[in-house]
């Protein structure tokens, strides 16, 4: 049929909304236009975002230079200090996944501040994360460590103080180190104090230190609910054994005695507790033999901050010695201790008395460090020394795995 504008098509009644409607649908489909774009954009932003993140907190963690360039960057340094700071990767993983306590509490006396940061506890251990500053004006101030302290329950009772015994002996992955520590003990706790990645440079440049204290039961006292964290003294250098390089090296590069500070700055910390209760991961009676000797991991319990085995130890069947322990440090050597492992590599030291001794059921409880926020699928203990009452005393032998779970 020939075209005809006149075939009816000049008849029909167009509205008067028409090019309303026209002009809307043309900016609808702009903006939608413009939606999708800006989505399209935030995905690609995200992805760069957070491989951005991936490489920051590796590079944190592996790269101790870039790190510590992070330190003045108010925003990224409690960040970059968070997943790096604590020689214990347990802990470590606990403030990366959120899962501490946030306590954030300051006192400031003696143009010092001191900053009680995170918790991470359970019924017997708990570490207390902390960050000592300086101010700028005390050029005089070369470094600070914790040095005068107790820490009480609410009642005014003391768990442990600094003027309790001074041991020799620091966990195994910080003797040796030339770094601050300090170990301490009564009849019912142990304490480890630790200044972590901290040094004179590091602190000259940011008036800054980071550290942690770990308050351990070692017989059935619980750790209480509520405690109060009392300092009283500051140092810029322990004068003990452990720390004599460190020692030296202050009175050498300054030619004086280390400062000591007089102050208050006092706490009182209320802890969680459903994440101070948390049940522990537990494995019962494993047996297990080495070197013609039977032996039973009777239990093996893992908290959220230590690990408790407690192993029966039984008769060599050729001469009948008794073992009594599962490696001691002999001359300062921790490399004969038992320690645990992961199916990532990764080494939980032993945490408590290493030297232990064997109870009426030829039984030893033995402490570890703990694996339990690294989200493992396998745990292993690793023994590289036997030791018996009679005969040969000590038995070294290649490590020998056990299989946990």
């Amino acid at each position: 049929m020939k075209y005809d504008p006149k075939n009816g098509f000049e008849k029909i009644t167009i509205s008067n909304r028409l090019d309303d409607v026209i002009k809307k649908s043309i900016s609808k489909a702009k903006r939608d236009k413009k939606i999708r774009t800006i989505k399209l954009r935030l995905i690609k932003i995200n992805a760069a975002i957070a491989s951005l993140i991936i490489i920051f907190i590796s590079s944190v963690n592996f790269v101790p230079a870039f790190a510590e360039s992070l330190n003045d960057v108010p925003v990224i340094s409690s960040i970059a200090n968070a997943v790096q700071f604590h020689y214990d990767k347990n802990i470590n993983s606990a403030v990366n996944q959120n899962l501490s306590q946030d306590i954030s509490k300051i006192q400031k006396d003696k143009n010092i501040s001191i900053t009680i940061d995170n918790v991470i506890t359970d019924d017997k251990d708990i570490f207390i994360l902390y960050t000592l500053n300086g101010t700028m004006a005390d050029e005089d101030i070369k470094n600070l460590l914790l040095e005068k302290f107790s820490i009480n329950d609410n009642n005014g009772k003391t768990l442990l103080s600094s003027n309790d015994f001074r041991s020799q002996i620091l966990p195994p992955k910080l003797n040796n180190k030339n770094e601050d520590s300090l170990s301490l003990s009564n009849t019912n706790y142990k304490c480890i104090i630790s200044s972590l990645g901290n040094s004179i440079k590091n602190y000259s440049q940011n008036k800054k230190t980071f550290g942690s204290i770990e308050l351990i039961s070692i017989k059935d006292m619980k750790i209480p609910d509520e405690i109060n964290l009392m300092v009283s003294g500051i140092t810029e250098a322990y004068n003990m054994s452990y720390s004599k390089e460190a020692y030296s090296n202050f009175t050498s590069k300054f030619n004086r005695e280390p400062k000591n500070i007089s102050g208050n700055w006092n706490f009182e910390i209320k802890l969680d507790k459903n994440l101070k209760s948390q049940k522990p991961e537990e494995y019962n009676n494993i047996p297990f033999s080495i070197n013609n000797t039977d032996f039973t991991l009777k239990s093996v319990k893992i908290y959220p901050t230590h690990t408790e085995i407690r192993i029966q130890l039984g008769k060599n069947s050729i001469n009948k010695s008794q073992c009594n322990s599962i490696g001691r440090i002999i001359g300062g050597d921790n490399s004969k201790l038992p320690y645990l492992t992961d199916e990532k590599g990764n080494k939980y030291s032993i945490s408590g008395n290493a030297l232990v001794s064997m109870d009426s059921e030829n039984c030893v409880n033995l402490s570890f460090e703990s694996p339990y926020f690294n989200k493992i699928n396998k745990l292993y203990l690793v023994i590289n020394q036997l030791n018996y009452s009679n005969g040969e005393s000590y038995v070294n032998i290649n490590p020998t795995k056990i299989k946990i779970k």
